[in-house]
């Protein structure tokens, strides 16, 4: 019996020394296998998909989606009320197309367009002349379109990932949240104030009976009273409204654009008139032409020539005859 003691002694080391070396194991395989998640992603097809992140990265953000900010989505929290405003500015490869583009989506997301201004800002113009009597207008112009754009608070985020379609180059993007609960509810009291006010006024008014210049003070300031509380609740009627359309401000514009056309050479025609010696060539060269169209007539009028030549040798040797 005593032998056994150590072997058993001898055992349980061995059992003990191979769990631990099990451990270890599953240890180095947890850290040397990469440990992979599984993130849903939607690509630009708009199709749903997954694919493997390291357990602890977070996904990258897409470019494109620059436009989309917190800020401008709705909050859980119904307590509090926002005034959602963005600010863009991007250039685009086709500006009227775009604008009509931006205005059908407007609409498709229950919104409207407040306000919308085209130009054509002219750069530079210049002449060239390429002719005697004609001139080449270059005209260099941008064309810039701001666009105001009332939107439902709901759709606003969803508007603003819309738009990326239109971005060639953006250069600024301001989106604001502003929380407006106080304003609300400070015109609120405000207009509670001075309907209790309003009813004691209206009480002291029907008090005072006959007294002339009491009764007419008094509705003075009862009318004083209930023009602040039109402002307040005119004021809350304009924050609801800005709290439910959200204001989209787009400076829209394209590359410069050139124009070319033909005009007319009235102004400096006298710098295209020909030298001296030019208009000398020109007398000669029409002296010459005139020598042979004369020839021409003659070699044309041949019989008409014969004839006067007869009748002059005939009348000559009549007057010989007679002196």
């Amino acid at each position: 019996m005593r032998a056994s003691y150590p072997l058993a002694i001898l055992a349980i080391l061995l059992l003990f020394i191979i769990g631990c070396g099990q451990q270890d194991a599953e240890r180095w395989k947890d850290t040397a296998e990469p440990q992979y998640e599984s993130a849903e992603f939607e690509s630009s097809t708009g199709e749903v998909g997954n694919t493997l992140l390291w357990k602890g990265e977070k996904e990258k953000p897409d470019p494109k989606q620059t436009l989309s900010s917190t800020a401008a989505r709705a909050f859980a929290d119904t307590s509090r009320k926002f005034i959602h405003t963005a600010d863009l500015r991007f250039r685009t490869k086709d500006l009227v197309q775009s604008t009509f583009q931006i205005e059908a989506l407007v609409a498709r997301f229950d919104g409207y367009v407040a306000n919308t201004t085209l130009n054509s800002h002219v750069d530079h113009v210049y002449t060239t002349p390429i002719s005697a009597d004609s001139l080449l207008e270059t005209t260099k112009y941008t064309v810039t379109n701001r666009v105001t754009i009332r939107i439902p608070s709901a759709n606003l985020d969803t508007t603003l990932k819309s738009l990326i379609q239109h971005v060639d180059f953006l250069d600024h993007r301001t989106i604001t949240a502003t929380d407006v609960q106080l304003m609300l509810l400070g015109n609120r009291m405000t207009t509670e104030r001075v309907a209790k006010h309003e009813e004691r006024v209206t009480e002291a008014i029907d008090e005072q009976g006959k007294k002339l210049r009491e009764t007419v003070t008094a509705e003075e300031k009862l009318l004083d009273r209930q023009e602040q509380a039109d402002k307040a609740r005119m004021q809350n009627l304009e924050l609801q409204d800005r709290i439910a359309f959200s204001t989209i401000t787009l400076d829209l514009y394209q590359r410069q654009d050139i124009r070319r056309e033909v005009l007319a050479n009235e102004h400096n025609i006298e710098r295209y008139e020909p030298g001296f010696f030019s208009q000398v060539a020109e007398a000669l060269e029409n002296g010459w032409e005139l020598l042979l169209s004369f020839l021409v007539f003659l070699a044309g009028s041949w019989s008409v020539v014969l004839i006067g030549i007869g009748a002059f040798l005939l009348l000559r040797r009549l007057f010989r005859r007679v002196s």
